[in-house]
């Protein structure tokens, strides 16, 4: 049997149990005896070991199995969880994400199984042995585990015949590796005794009908029901107990109830078709800008009303299929909890992560394109922001400090705060800093305020790190963390107050693809500011402008706005002086309010935004280009770097 075709499918689920184990091992450090905890941690191993001995993957499947024998001495009740094996599991953890790794990319992992299955295998040694009274009360407390050990029992000992009907889900992609994965749980929970059909047609996915099997065990048909439901793709799983002939003759008994359940009616769709979707639906969107220009040049109420059905119907398939790329933040802050575990044990600091806002969800591209900033900007905050218990103490604070995530959603974007209660950051230091770099003059730096001066961090080589660590200190990172943010058409903002913390703002669109954009006029060009930018647009009179610090003003709502010319922060002609009225669209920038004054309002539309190729990509202030209904390309401004 070929399994290179379930390659994708493997390191997906693989990937994501190991998120899970990873998310499970912080979550029983604060809470030893979680039995439902412990009962997942040993199934997702169980499961990843199951997985890889199907595809003949057998150091991966050694390692995971390794780690399951560990985690069963937790759930048998034989060790009491500890720190110390959380770093193990966690070590053997990461020898698995880079041998995954290795398989995806076909290269050598560099891990040294042997090695490290040996260093696992020392859990056992480490930790409190549980009394003999623990172990019977635990069992008894705790729910049967659904996984059964490896090995079929002999028939004579099975206490259950077991008649098992599976339907593989129509839309599943590898219907073979379903129903193989269907083969190999049974035969690990007893003996195989039939298939319909035979084995080799169920591997190549040559089956129309349900699958059935007979199978001898010892288990119970709620254990066999739940080890089958964590299989992806199922429609349905019908379970009935045979009763042996022999005692259906001589007693008359009838079969027992069957067990049924029906799986939620989801499939795994590949993320490369997803992308191709949503740049044909892009495409269309663009061919709809098309057709209204020519509706303007056709005057025909027929062509008016195709184009409105056809708009509205484009717009129902964008929604349809953003919402099927839109993926809940949760799965982008999952792997914060172990960064924060790791770097606090590490640093002998005391730490504690609140995330809130798990449920809003965000494009998967911009979740995975955030993921390493993400990391990166926790990371910053434990190591440089959160003291030592003793100068936390000495400070009046709790010992333990606080790193918040908080997830929310405004308008069309979504804003992830992120906070410390740490030392904050020390402004002086980073202007003096910026002076020695030649990042900024002495003159310059005393004429911005704090605020100014924080976002300063993001300025590559600038770090105020006493010593460089692995952690953090070498002045990379947070530049990355802002080009990757600047990227997306994003905006990143820093906050701080001495001996009180850090907060960082970090704005971003919905999607990356098709955005909603105002078009506007900038001498003989048309330009497009992403409508998540706009507070609002306006038109004065030239009169009514004010003057502040030396910059035209607009006063808005008791506030004075300063304004921007886009001519001359783009570099076009100067404007004609006769016009009257001035066009205006205020934009916000480090929290405050701005006008960019524009020739022009020209309209809002819908935009299909394509990413700049090499020079243009490098080019501060431009986000990307859209092309209009006439066919004329358009840049995308990235107001917050253009200004």
């Amino acid at each position: 049997m070929d399994m290179s075709k379930y390659k994708e499918m493997f390191i997906s689920e693989a990937k994501e149990h190991l998120q899970s184990i990873s998310r499970l091992i912080v979550s029983l450090e604060k809470d030893p005896n979680n039995e439902e905890d412990i009962q997942a941690l040993f199934r997702s191993a169980h499961s990843v070991k199951g997985m890889a001995a199907s595809m003949g993957y057998s150091d991966v499947a050694d390692l995971s199995h390794k780690m399951e024998d560990m985690m069963d001495l937790y759930r048998k009740g034989e060790k009491v969880f500890s720190a110390e094996a959380a770093d193990l599991i966690l070590e053997g953890l990461d020898a698995l994400e880079l041998m995954i790794k290795g398989i995806d990319e076909d290269k050598p992992s560099g891990v040294d199984v042997s090695a490290i299955t040996a260093k696992v295998a020392t859990i056992k040694d480490l930790g409190a042995t549980a009394t003999e009274e623990a172990p019977k009360a635990i069992e008894e407390a705790a729910p049967k585990s659904p996984v059964v050990e490896a090995g079929p029992p002999a028939v004579a000992e099975a206490e259950n015949r077991l008649l098992i009907t599976v339907e593989v889900a129509g839309s599943a992609q590898l219907p073979g590796m379903r129903g193989f994965l269907v083969y190999k749980r049974l035969g690990e929970a007893g003996q195989v005794t039939s298939s319909e059909p035979e084995l080799e047609l169920i591997k190549k996915g040559e089956f129309k009908k349900p699958l059935v099997f007979r199978l001898h065990t010892g288990s119970d048909i709620d254990s066999i029901k739940k080890l089958l439901s964590t299989i992806p793709e199922l429609r349905s799983i019908d379970i009935k107990a045979e009763t042996a002939p022999q005692a259906n003759a001589a007693e008359g008994t009838k079969p027992a109830m069957a067990a049924k359940i029906v799986s939620a009616k989801t499939v795994r769709v590949s993320t490369d078709l997803l992308d191709k979707l949503i740049n044909i639906v892009g495409e269309m969107v663009t061919s709809r800008s098309s057709l209204m220009e020519l509706g303007k040049e056709i005057d025909s109420p027929a062509l008016k009303k195709g184009h409105l059905v056809m708009g509205s119907l484009i717009s129902k398939l964008h929604n349809q299929v953003l919402s099927v790329r839109m993926t809940p933040v949760d799965s982008l802050m999952d792997r914060l909890p172990r960064v924060v575990r790791d770097i606090a044990r590490k640093s002998g600091k005391k730490v504690e992560l609140r995330v809130e806002g798990k449920d809003i969800e965000l494009d998967r591209v911009i979740i995975e394109e955030m993921a390493d900033p993400l990391v990166h900007i926790i990371r910053n905050c434990v190591d440089h922001g959160i003291e030592l218990p003793k100068d936390r103490s000495s400070a009046g604070k709790p010992e333990k400090g606080l790193v918040t995530i908080r997830a929310m959603r405004e308008r069309d974007q979504v804003i992830l705060n992120i906070n410390d209660d740490g030392r904050g950051i020390n402004a002086e230091k980073i202007r003096t800093k910026a002076i020695e770099k030649g990042i900024l003059t002495q003159e310059k730096a005393a004429g911005l305020d704090d605020r100014d001066i924080y976002i300063l961090v993001c300025h590559p080589g600038l770090s105020t790190a006493e010593k460089v660590t692995d952690v953090s200190g070498r002045g990379v990172g947070m530049d990355a963390v802002k080009n990757s943010v600047d990227s997306m058409g994003g905006s990143l903002d820093i906050d701080s107050a001495p001996g009180k913390g850090t907060g960082i703002t970090i704005k971003l669109p919905l999607s990356v693809a098709i955005i909603q954009v105002l078009l506007v006029k900038v001498g003989s060009y048309t330009s497009a500011i992403p409508i998540n930018k706009v507070i609002q647009t306006l038109e004065v009179e030239k009169s009514a402008l004010k003057r502040s610090q030396r910059k035209l003003a607009v006063m808005l709502e008791e506030e004075l706005v300063p304004l921007f010319s886009m001519r001359e922060v783009l570099g076009a002609e100067k404007a004609d002086d006769s016009n009257r009225l001035i066009s205006i669209v205020i934009t916000e920038m480090k929290n405050k309010k701005v006008g960019l004054v524009v020739d022009g309002l020209v309209g809002q539309q819908e935009a299909f935004i394509k990413p700049l190729d090499p020079p243009l990509m490098w080019t501060k202030g431009l986000s990307g280009a859209t092309i209009l209904g006439n066919g004329s390309v358009i840049f995308v401004l990235d107001i917050p770097n253009l200004l």
